[in-house]
Order: structure tokens, then sequence, then C-alpha cells
């Protein structure tokens, strides 16, 4: 048996250099998003990760009610966008906390919410192909769901190249009232997706597709490190 009611919302955010203009709105976007969370009835285990051209686990799966709020000391853009490392090593760190968890104890679902504003350019350590076939491997497998959002690209072709359906991808606009729209958007369906139990749905319109096997352990993959000199990881 799982643990009913309890979710673990995962999130992604780019901070690279791009983002500066929409700082401001970003980190009160994401700190209405939490303060909304908390209020949603249900357990959830929370974790953050930010990344630019390194990356960093700002909260490693602790409960949501612990989350402080974002500032302009822990979210300042720069740099390039190491999407694809963030995404692998996330994953990875997740999959590890539910490996080590006594199945009763583990979550009923598993969000990944991923939002970024450009193309990746900055990764060493995970390859697209890579993250793809961990994204399949954990949606097919253990009913994790995924969602891609992405403004300046073309979000829905990026997301499922991702192995992320075009459902759950959506395209946003890179402006303070884009930005503000995006994550009240991200709040109300995050709310409803969590009232859904285990069951997976279309993210944007909350249609049930199917019961579901409860999310469990995944298969960690271990990529191939080729960091180029003087690149600073932040795990």
């Amino acid at each position: 048996m799982i643990k009913e009611n309890f979710a673990s919302i995962n999130v992604i955010i780019d901070r690279s250099g791009s983002m500066g203009n929409l700082a401001t709105d970003t980190i009160g976007g994401f700190n209405t998003f939490v303060a909304e969370q908390k209020l949603t009835p249900g357990e959830a285990a929370f974790t953050l990760c930010t990344f630019s051209t390194d990356y960093s686990l700002v909260h490693d799966f602790v409960k949501l009610g612990s989350v402080p709020d974002l500032d302009a000391k822990s979210y300042r853009p720069s740099g390039g966008t190491a999407l694809l490392d963030a995404l692998g090593t996330t994953i990875n760190s997740v999959g590890q906390k539910l490996a080590a968890m006594p199945e009763d104890e583990r979550p009923s679902s598993v969000l990944f919410l991923i939002i970024t504003d450009g193309q990746e350019n900055s990764s060493h350590t995970f390859t697209k192909a890579q993250v793809k076939a961990m994204i399949e491997h954990q949606r097919e497998t253990y009913k994790w769901e995924f969602v891609f959002m992405g403004a300046n690209i073309d979000a829905i072709s990026e997301g499922t190249s991702l192995g992320i359906s075009a459902s759950n991808s959506m395209n946003y606009s890179a402006t303070k009232g884009g930005t503000r729209d995006l994550y009240r958007s991200v709040s109300s369906n995050t709310s409803s997706y969590r009232s859904s139990g285990s069951q997976q749905v279309d993210f944007f319109n909350q249609t049930v597709a199917a019961p579901v096997t409860p999310a469990v352990a995944p298969t960690v993959i271990t990529p191939v490190v080729t960091v180029t000199p003087g690149t600073k990881v932040t795990p």
C-alpha cells in the first residue's frame, strides 16, 4: 500500500540570465504558488531545483509546510540553460528518496513542473536521449506526471521531444503578466491534480486518463559525465 493523499511536488525553474527581467514576478509567482499549495488538503513533499549554467537543489524532498519564500538571494538569474542536467539530477534525486522509503510511506502521486524561457545550451552530464528515456520510464512504469512550460520556444515540440505529452505542455508569454498568469494556472491545476489522487490527468484540463499503479521507486540512470573543466555544479 502507498500513502493516500500524499503528493511529491517537484518544481524545476530556469534562472538563466534571460530570466533577469522577470525575476521579481517569478519570485512572487512561485511564493504565491507555494502558499496556495500549503492550503490545499493533503500532505506533500516538495523539491525545488533551479538552473542556469549550473543547477541547485534548493529544497530536496522536504515537507511542503517548511518551504520558505524565494527572494532575491535565493533566486538570482545569470548564465546559460542547463535544463537537461537539472531534469536528470532531480529525477534521480526523487527516485532515490522514494526507493529508500517503506512502500506504505511513499506518495500516491508524483508531479514534475518544468518552467523555462529558452533552449537547452549548457548541460554536460545528461543527454536529451537519456532524459527522455528517464521521463518515459517514470511516466509509463510508475505513473509520474511531467508538465513542461516554455517561453520563447515551441513548448509543445520541446516537451514532446523530452517524452512529455502535448496535453501537458504549454507556451507562456515571457512578460510580467504572462509570468503571473503562468503561476496562477500552475497553482490551480496542481491543486486539482492533487485532489485526483493517484490518477493520471491531462494537466491543463484535468481530464482523467485512467486509474493507475501507485508511484514507486524508479530506475536511476547514471549519466556519462563530460563536464568541461572549470564548470561549477552545485547539487
